[in-house]
């Protein structure tokens, strides 16, 4: 997921760089040994400046701009599957183990059920596997304006894992957080 505006940050988040690589290379290398196919949400302003050779989609028309919830739907309807791990650019310090342990737990649960992490008592629904069975429920949120992940999240069969460190999930929102992060 690249499609945010990085409105705190200033500029495109998914193309600052961590150990020489753009924030959604990043991310693609955590995902790419857990996955079978690989689709990147790009915000349109930098669709063009991506350079890959996974599938890089906008979100679709009816949805765009809407944050996350339309972000998650866009990468469903572009590549058909039975889970979906999902997992933010700008937390570029994540760890393909989070998935591999988060798919393992996945694996002993109902085909229906999400996992989700939680650091701390907090949902981290932006590095997290979700199921196929959500995918029908999304269309309806957002054409009633709910755009929250946590809208969904109420009314979806998940679990949630508990982990003590956040380091892997911190998420990098300001060019504060970008510079304590290089440091």
């Amino acid at each position: 997921m690249a499609g945010g505006e990085s409105r705190r940050y200033g500029t495109p988040k998914a193309l600052e760089r961590i150990d020489g690589l753009y924030f959604y290379e990043k991310a693609i290398q955590v995902l790419q040994p857990v996955v079978d196919v690989m689709v990147l949400v790009a915000h349109p302003s930098i669709k063009d400046r991506i350079k890959s050779n996974i599938t890089v989609v906008t979100d679709i028309q009816n949805y765009q701009g809407q944050g996350p919830l339309a972000g998650i739907y866009t990468g469903m309807e572009a590549v058909p599957g039975d889970d979906y791990f999902v997992l933010a650019c700008d937390m570029p310090v994540m760890e393909t183990e989070i998935f591999q342990q988060l798919y393992a737990v996945k694996m002993m649960l109902p085909p229906d059920c999400s996992v989700i992490p939680t650091v701390h008592d907090k949902l981290q629904p932006l590095a997290a596997i979700y199921s196929h069975a959500i995918k029908e429920k999304i269309p309806s949120l957002l054409d009633a304006g709910e755009r929250r992940l946590t809208d969904l999240l109420q009314n979806t069969n998940c679990a949630n894992i508990r982990y003590a460190s956040e380091k892997p999930f911190r998420n990098i929102n300001t060019p504060e957080d970008y510079t304590k992060l290089r440091n």
